[in-house]
């Protein structure tokens, strides 16, 4: 593999045997390079100035200090993905624009998804650099990578993303479109620095936050994850999930009431959550429609 395929990153984390984990996960990737380590800020500031990666894994904890006091003094161009042993920052961490946010300890198959969003970042701004017209492979992940990203892919349960009507991931059209979910079927969630199997029928509802979605679980507290409504919509079994609003997807076994509010729109009040959901106007005309 040629040097200009290769994504160069730095590891900044106060917590020695944290970096020496990373460091192994991340061999197993020949498209990236590890270029430097720091523990503390300071050192941190030096090394990114110095390498110029590609890309930063930071832990938010550093020491006294935080890493979001690193953000600014990082290259736009370098994509910066957040570790944490905690779910409080992830809000934060994307209004900084972060490519993405792994909890301690972090999952091999988790890190994979990551590597291939950084690989194809990278890769979609080294063609726009060099030319328009490069092939995807020339910079690209190569086909037995792809394949095998594919296989994690499939498996993993822990994905969601953003509200948009489009899914903004950009994955590779090689990787094929994923199983329907059934009612009774389990996905893996990690939550409460646990990995869990869940109920598809334990979800209450699926609301938008940004690159991520949070998933409000029956008897458990709301969990964020990385995958797209899109998706969600797609793949949850529609006789019991419906989509209320552009950011809220609802399981109708889990709805107490409907109360009309302003301008044609409607309250939905779900079982176990205090607040009420707002069922947009869109929306509702959809949901009579289908209720015919």
């Amino acid at each position: 593999m040629t040097e200009k395929n290769r994504v160069s990153t730095v590891l900044i984390d106060d917590d020695l045997n944290s970096r020496k984990l990373l460091n192994i996960l991340l061999k197993k990737f020949p498209n990236i390079e590890v270029v430097g380590e720091a523990a503390s800020l300071t050192k941190a500031i030096d090394i990114v100035q110095e390498k110029k990666p590609d890309s930063v894994f930071l832990d938010i904890c550093l020491g006294n200090n935080s890493g979001f006091d690193l953000v600014n003094k990082i290259s736009p161009d370098s994509k910066v993905i957040f570790i944490s042993a905690f779910d409080d920052y992830a809000i934060r961490a994307f209004k900084v624009n972060a490519l993405d946010y792994l909890k301690k300890p972090i999952d091999y198959e988790r890190l994979s998804i990551t590597v291939k969003r950084l690989i194809s970042n990278a890769t979609e701004n080294k063609k726009s650099l060099k030319d328009n017209d490069t092939k995807d492979s020339e910079y690209g992940i190569n086909e037995k990578e792809t394949d095998e990203l594919s296989d994690i892919l499939e498996e993993e349960d822990d994905y969601s993303g953003n509200e948009s009507e489009k899914d903004s991931i950009n994955f590779d059209p090689k990787i094929p479109k994923k199983k329907l979910f059934d009612y009774d079927d389990r996905i893996f969630i990690s939550f409460d620095n646990l990995a869990r199997f869940i109920k598809i029928s334990s979800i209450e509802c699926i609301t938008a936050e940004k690159d991520y979605s949070y998933v409000y679980i029956s008897g458990a507290k709301r969990v964020l994850v990385l995958r797209s409504m899109v998706e969600w919509e797609e793949r949850l079994p529609k006789k019991n999930f419906v989509r209320i609003h552009r950011s809220t997807i609802a399981n109708l076994e889990y709805i107490e009431k409907v109360e009309k509010w302003f301008n044609s729109s409607y309250l939905v009040f779900v079982q176990n959550i205090q607040e009420p959901f707002q069922m947009s106007r869109r929306y509702a005309t959809k949901l009579k429609e289908r209720f015919k």
